[in-house]
Order: C-alpha cells, then structure tokens, then sequence
C-alpha cells in the first residue's frame, strides 16, 4: 500500500521507471462490518446485511490521471464462498472519500529524512449488502489493473492488475472482519531499522495472527477493469529471485513479520518498489473465522538522512578518587554496563559508581529497546588522584559575554585557589588575582592587550590540604 513514487535519480535507475507508461495501482483491501439481521418483505428470507468497504490505494504523483479517473465507479462481484456461483454483480460504486495518505515515514530508532516527493490516495468504496443465510458464506471481491511498473520483486507488474477480496463467513457466524490499523509507511530508507506497526483491531474481539502470503493477479492490460468474477486463488503473482511471498525483500536482519502482533521489523538491503501482502487471521474459540488481506508496496530509498534516538549514556566525568558518580542511560528498556567494575549494578539504567583510586575508566553501555532498536554508547570517568585546576587554552575577550575572562576551572570539587598570576611574553605580570576575583579580562592598567600567547601561574590547594603549583599558556584571541 505504499504509493510513493519518488523523483530519487537513484532510486529511478534501479528501477528503471518510465512515468509515461505507469500505472497506478498501488494497493488495496477490503473489510467488512456486521449489521444485523432482517426479513425480506417478499418471502420472508431471513437476511444479512453487511457494510462492505473496499479501499484502493492510488499513485498520485506518476500514475495516469485518466486511470485514476475510471477506478470511479468500482465494480464488485458477490459470490458463493464454495461453488463460486455469482449472486450479485455491481458495476456503480462510488467512492465515498479520497484522503491523501500523510507521508508516515519514522523509526523509533531515530529520525528519517528522506528526499523526494511522494503522493498517495486512498479511494474507500463502500456498498450495502443484504445477504440471505447461506451455509457457505460469501467472497466479495474487486479486480483492477494495472500496477506499477517499477516493482522490483515480481515478473511483469505493469500489464497485471490485482484482486482484492473478503471472505463472509456462513451466516450462522456472525462476525466483523478486522481492520488494519494504520496506514503504510510511503518511504523507507536502506540501511535503517524498519518498524512498521501492521496490526488490525476487531470489534469482536478476535484473537489476532498475521504474516506474509502472496499476491493475487486479476485484471490485465488487455482488460484493465472487468467485471468481477469468482477469484481464482491459485493465480498468484510470480515472485522474482531472491523473493517470495514470504521474503518480500530483503534485509539485514532480515525483514520479517510478527505473528502475534503484526509489527514489521528488518533493515532493508536494496534499494527499490516491493510488492508486499500481508494477512491477518481472526480466531474464536479456537476455530478460524475469517482472514483478510492488505497488498500495499515499500519503496527502499537510499536518500535518507538518519538522527539515531540510540543509547544514551550520559556525559563524561571527572571525580576524585574516593568519591561517587551517578550514571544516567536513557533510550531503551534493558541495559548492561561492561565491565561492572566499581559499579551498584551493572544492569540497570542508572547504577552508581564509586571510585577508590585514580585512573580513566571507560564503560560501554548495551541498549536494548522493545523495537528492536539495540546499540551501545560509551561513558569515560576520569578520576584524579587529588583535586586539580585546569585553565583553557584560549579566552576571547571581546565583550560577546562568552569565554570574556581567562580563569581556573575546579577538576573535582575540592581544590582551592590560592593565586592566579598571567605574564606576556616579556615576562611583565599582566594580572595578579586570587580565589575572589573573577578571572583575567585581557586588560592591564586599562589597557587592551595584544593578541597572542600569554603565560599563567597557579598556586592552590588541593583536598589533601597540599598545596600545589601548576603553568602553563593560553592564546588571547579577539
């Protein structure tokens, strides 16, 4: 169902697209909903009604507008669910709404830019049938060429057109056909974690299953939009190597879907427009009641810029030996922090860590996240063996109210200032300041100081109670 017909030179290479020959189809399902029973007024035959919803997706950007224009009005066909024989033939459906599908492309492991335009329309045709009891039940079923040419993984899809059908149970189930829950996804991107919720919910309450299966052919370029007849169920698409039904494309980690919950997950490999279905069984009491079906495409796109939400570990950190630091990971549902070394507990989010001698200690945080979306992040503690002062190696003080005064910076929590003196480079003390004042302005005697390397001198107190000298330079840059 993924009507985006990208304007990607990329993407258009591989697939080889000519717009002026493409069609439109995209896509499509049909649901249904339970009404209720009557009796006809002429014979008393005990009647099902039934809100039948057919849903077409359309290329908006490429396809013909001349195509688009004739799937209104839609035809559909009513027959026996065993023996086939045709109850009721409707060519004059129309369609009640036409929405534009949003774009609806994002990961839960980060934020996906992709280029390209896109367009894609889903057409809803709905018809009210009432049906008499029948211990069959009933398909309902549409048929619609072409497809888009461009698809990758199946032989010839520009002059083969699609069946889209329900199954209604015999009417002594009375039942209401799941409903998918979202639209597709337009774009998605190579190399990106693909997590694409496809479930469906239902009015009964069903128990729920899903997976891939193949497409159904119906139509043709030599009969674009026939009236519907009994589908014929083996006539499925043929699928191209490497791909099936069940390997629409392909990934790494494979894609691949989940039965219970219907969520599409996988890192697509290759680049270009996959024909994919999926279906969804509806169970009660441990007995299959119906299975509907969605055929929708993935575009892989290649021009895709990527902001991963990955693991955080939080910043790194300088202590004294000694003291604790708290570690802070955020972005996921379970962690492991390696080594465990001076840590709480290494496997949880937020351990603390207490460090009892000097060193650098870097740990390496494992994410895993209920989206599959697994990384790891890094956090390096430095710890010191007594408190330090550190002094940058460049100032600009240019009046901006950024980085205006040369001064030291506490390493740890514990050392005091005792004298802070800068020389220039003839050896003449520019400014002479201690643990009160603010720091050097780049003025001596309110004179402005040239650019260039100055010289400083530190005399302070670490938390031992000894008291240290540090030098060092700086570059005064306006």
């Amino acid at each position: 169902m993924k009507s985006f017909r990208l304007i990607l030179v990329s993407i258009l290479s591989v697939l080889f697209f000519n717009p002026a020959i493409a069609s439109h189809i995209v896509g499509g399902e049909v649901t249904y909903v339970y009404l209720g029973d009557s009796t006809s007024t002429n014979g008393g035959i005990l009647l099902h009604k039934y809100k039948v919803s057919l849903s077409i997706y359309e290329d908006c950007l490429n396809g013909s507008p001349d195509a688009i224009a004739q799937d209104n009005p839609a035809f559909l066909g009513v027959f026996d669910a065993v023996t086939g024989t045709t109850y009721q033939l409707d060519t004059n459906v129309f369609y009640n709404s036409s929405v534009a599908v949003p774009y609806n492309f994002s990961s839960p492991c980060g934020n996906v830019v992709a280029s390209g335009s896109v367009c894609l329309l889903k057409k809803t045709f709905i018809k009210v049938y009432a049906l008499p009891a029948n211990s069959h039940g009933y398909v309902v079923a549409n048929e619609r060429c072409c497809r888009n040419a461009a698809i990758a993984n199946i032989n010839n899809p520009g002059n083969n057109g699609a069946t889209y059908y329900c199954l209604i149970p015999p009417t002594t189930i009375n039942n209401n056909s799941a409903v998918f829950k979202n639209y597709p996804q337009q774009i998605i991107c190579i190399n990106v974690p693909l997590v694409y919720d496809n479930s469906a919910t239902d009015a009964d309450g069903d128990s729920l299953s899903y997976g891939f299966c193949a497409a159904l052919n119906g139509a043709s370029d030599a009969d674009i939009k026939p009236v519907p007849y009994f589908p014929n169920f083996g006539d499925t698409v043929n699928y191209l190597p490497p791909y099936s039904a069940q390997v629409p494309f392909t990934g790494s980690p494979a894609i691949k879907i989940n039965p219970r919950t219907g969520l599409i997950t996988g890192t697509p490999d290759r680049i270009g427009r996959y024909l994919v279905t999926v279906y969804c069984n509806e169970w009660r009491g441990g007995a299959l009641v119906n299975t509907i079906r969605r055929e929708f495409q993935f575009v892989v796109n290649d021009q895709c810029s990527f902001n991963p939400n990955g693991p955080y570990a939080g910043p790194d950190t300088i202590i004294i030996a000694g003291e604790s630091v708290p570690f802070h990971a955020r972005g996921g549902t379970s962690y492991t922090w390696t080594p465990a070394t001076y840590l709480s507990n290494p496997n949880i989010a937020d351990p603390v860590g207490t460090f009892p001698v000097a060193g650098v200690f870097v740990y390496t945080l494992h994410e895993t996240s209920d989206t599959i979306c697994n990384g790891t992040a890094t956090k390096k503690i430095t710890v010191l063996d007594h408190a330090e002062l550190f002094v940058p190696t460049a100032f600009t003080p240019n009046g901006d109210g950024r980085n205006d005064l040369l001064r030291p910076l506490p390493l740890g929590d514990s050392a005091t200032l005792v004298s802070f003196k800068v020389f220039n480079r003839n050896g003449n003390m520019v400014y002479n300041g201690g643990p009160q004042d603010p720091g050097w302005d780049g003025y001596y005697k309110g004179v402005k100081q040239d650019l260039g390397v100055y010289f400083w001198e530190i005399l302070y107190e670490d938390n031992k109670g000894g008291q240290r000298r540090l030098k060092g330079d700086v570059t005064l840059v306006r």
